[in-house]
């Protein structure tokens, strides 16, 4: 069912598409009829997160492709930018059916080696590496890393490298963790994140 929703987002108008009143009827229909669907899905997903990223994604997803109660003409652009939103938010479904790991418990691996000393102070956090051990796409892994470097445990350095932060640096290092360890989807396989 997914699979089809997707298929039919791209009967939306392409570039270069001659763009009517009927077109634009047609495009509003065909994307929310798409999307509507999966919505409550998309709010289960933004409810059961962790992940502060990740809910900022789901919440815009969610405000985007809510129907309004009064549909107002759209550009050729403004439609050819919903059908995307839709695409994206269908697409993030359709890789993240179970049994794929959350956002959360991404970031909770990533800690855990971090917190045991596999992952040292400087040590490079490699997006493909991470996604492929995991078994989780690219962007699960770039939220986790935006919520790890929110708590300070990492820092995207020059041209996107992201780095282990130095534990002593840190203000109340050892202490307190940011929660993520705690999270109870955490994997339950000891998986192993390739350094840089």
């Amino acid at each position: 069912m997914l699979k089809e929703d997707l298929a039919a987002l791209r009967r939306v108008p392409a570039k270069g598409a001659a763009w009517t009143v009927l077109s634009t009827e047609g495009a509003h229909h065909c994307v929310y009829a798409a999307t509507g669907p999966w919505l409550g899905l998309a709010r289960s997903r933004r409810d059961d997160t962790a992940s502060p990223a990740d809910r900022a994604r789901w919440d815009t997803w969610i405000s985007i492709l809510t129907p309004p109660e009064h549909l107002a003409p759209k550009s050729h652009a403004d439609m050819c930018v919903l059908a995307g939103t839709a695409r994206d938010m269908l697409r993030t479904l359709r890789q993240t059916l179970p049994p794929c790991p959350s956002v959360g418990s991404v970031a909770a691996e990533i800690e855990r080696q971090i917190q045991n000393g596999e992952l040292a102070a400087g040590a490079g956090i490699r997006r493909a590496a991470v996604a492929k051990s995991l078994r989780v796409p690219g962007k699960h892994v770039d939220l986790a890393l935006a919520d790890l470097a929110a708590s300070g445990l990492v820092e995207a350095g020059a041209h996107g490298r992201t780095v282990v932060t130095d534990t002593n640096a840190r203000p109340g290092a050892g202490h307190q963790a940011s929660g993520y360890r705690r999270q109870q989807d955490v994997f339950a396989g000891e998986t192993r994140v390739s350094a840089a």
